[in-house]
């Protein structure tokens, strides 16, 4: 786990690649996380691992004070020139698993992408001590599904991973559909016992990707980073060929924009 947690690290690295390759979120989920916070005007956010500022500005253009925290310099540098026109956005470098936290202070805290690289042993208990009573979380991230849409492709470039890098093939897990989607923080959250009235929505979004642009995508993953150079290289040729070859150089990805939406109990935070 220590060792897999290290690869948050690499991301700064490939801050701008990341950017340009990862999906953004669909404007209903940023509705349904300021409709169950209750975010009025001057409502305070707390977002974790910020990143480039993908989520961050959505809900800037909204007006909301917003105080970032990101462990990647350059990423922190691309989000502040995001979100340069946002006077009540601030954007700090720093490691949310050992910064100091101010207490019981922000409306929502919300993580994109992110909250899966925090230190399981605390991360609950320091979102909630930055959290006013009764005020929100908000967890949201895309997870792979599988419909009619893309299994003709799905099943092609599966064929290149168990002959390209097996190691990886056999690690992966067929994407479900999208109803069925889901990850263990629907038992994570309830059992910190910090949290309360969970709440879930799933957002379908299908994108369309060229070969270029898929393996753009490929290389921001941290799994497919992790592989040594010339398998990395061979996988993504072959995944490339594939695509302009086979599929006319487009292929759709299907997701689902998952999100859990929580309340902070009023009882005091564990010590952290």
């Amino acid at each position: 786990m220590a060792k897999a947690r290290e690869r948050r690290f690499g991301y700064d690295a490939i801050a701008a690649q990341y950017d340009r390759a990862r999906p953004g979120y669909p404007a209903a989920l940023f509705t349904e996380i300021i409709n169950y916070a209750q975010l009025g005007e001057g409502g305070r956010i707390f977002e974790i691992g910020g990143g480039s500022g993908q989520a961050t500005l959505p809900l800037a253009r909204r007006g909301y004070a917003i105080d970032c925290v990101e462990l990647g310099e350059a990423m922190a540098a691309l989000a502040r020139e995001r979100l340069s026109a946002y006077p009540a956005v601030s954007v700090q470098h720093a490691d949310f698993d050992s910064m100091t936290l101010p207490k019981q202070r922000y409306d929502l805290a919300l993580s994109a992408t992110a909250f899966h690289w925090l230190d399981p042993d605390t991360r609950f208990q320091r979102v909630h001590s930055l959290l006013k009573p009764g005020a929100a979380l908000a967890l949201f991230w895309h997870l792979p599904v599988l419909t009619a849409r893309s299994r003709e492709y799905f099943e092609a470039l599966q064929a290149i991973y168990q002959r390209v890098v097996p190691a990886l093939a056999r690690d992966f897990t067929r994407p479900p559909a999208p109803e069925q989607a889901q990850t263990d923080y629907e038992q994570l959250i309830p059992a910190s016992k910090l949290f309360q009235d969970l709440a879930i929505h799933k957002y379908y979004v299908a994108t369309a990707y060229d070969a270029a642009g898929y393996c753009d995508l490929l290389g921001t993953f941290s799994d497919h980073r992790a592989l040594p150079a010339t398998p990395r290289r061979r996988l993504l040729h072959a995944v490339a060929t594939v695509i302009e070859n086979d599929f006319a150089n487009s292929i759709l990805r299907e997701t689902v924009a998952l999100l859990y939406l929580a309340r902070r109990r009023a009882h005091t935070a564990l010590p952290v």
